[in-house]
């Protein structure tokens, strides 16, 4: 059975039973892979998105169902770059922010007195400006200097994320399929895990991955045995306090999807 025929029995399964299984999913990575040029880092959440949208919606996936398999495999091709394109917009506002958050942390010297301005966007981009007075308000509001995340994701919160065009679901009380979920969860401990490691624990990480013995990995780096396997003992408590009331799935998806984070 091909991959599009797959995923027409799929749905039409899932439409009836809520039963989403994993070569179901497998056969839709198959055909969204390259569609808009995703990172493969952030390929199962992007498909997360479209399956939320045009799965979940009632609606949309009536749609679905309705159309023969040339159709289909065009639509999906088409709306998942839309979901792509969509949310690539999201990431770029974000990027380009949390770098003028860094700046305005490094400018601003304490709270604000005036509280958040109208607007921190110009014709052409953020306002510097805007976004101190923005960061020195976030500042007050906590009592304390916050983090470049914490500003960043207040300030996202409150003028970027208002300004982006919205889409409204019908998805009524359906949810997300285990399959769909467990990917979901593996990527976001992913970049969280790989996202307080240093890079001579990634380094580590990723080799040892690779099934590379920690004292060959310490000679090429030129550091001893006993430095890394303090940074291997620290890598592990992390995965531990990660993987604790996870399933094994999960824990398998997460060191997959490490690998491309690392």
């Amino acid at each position: 059975m091909g991959d599009v025929a797959r995923l027409h029995e799929a749905l039409q399964r899932y439409d009836a039973s809520d039963d989403f299984q994993e070569e179901d999913y497998l056969a839709l990575r198959r055909i969204v892979v390259g569609v808009g040029r995703v990172d493969a880092a952030l390929l199962d959440g992007f498909i997360g998105l479209f399956f939320e949208r045009h799965v979940l919606d009632d609606a949309r996936r009536a749609e679905l169902l309705a159309m023969s398999h040339s159709e289909l495999e065009r639509a999906v091709k088409h709306r998942f770059k839309q979901v792509v394109a969509g949310n690539q917009d999201s990431h770029q506002a974000w990027h380009a922010l949390s770098a003028q958050v860094r700046e305005a942390l490094e400018a601003v010297a304490g709270p604000a007195q005036s509280g958040f301005p109208p607007s921190i966007s110009t014709r052409t981009g953020f306002s510097p400006i805007a976004v101190e007075q923005a960061v020195a308000a976030v500042w007050s509001e906590l009592r304390r200097r916050p983090t470049s995340k914490e500003a960043t994701e207040e300030l996202f919160a409150r003028y970027v994320r208002p300004a982006m065009p919205s889409e409204i679901s019908q998805s009524g009380s359906r949810e997300f399929p285990s399959v769909i979920s467990a990917r979901l969860d593996a990527q976001r401990l992913a970049r969280g895990i790989a996202a307080v490691l240093s890079d001579d624990e990634k380094d580590l990480f990723r080799s040892q991955l690779d099934g590379q013995p920690v004292e060959k990995w310490a000679e090429g780096r030129g550091v001893s045995r006993a430095t890394a396997y303090r940074l291997l003992s620290r890598i592990k408590t992390l995965c531990k306090v990660q993987f604790d009331e996870r399933t094994n799935r999960t824990r398998l998806e997460v060191l997959d999807a490490l690998r491309m984070h690392l």
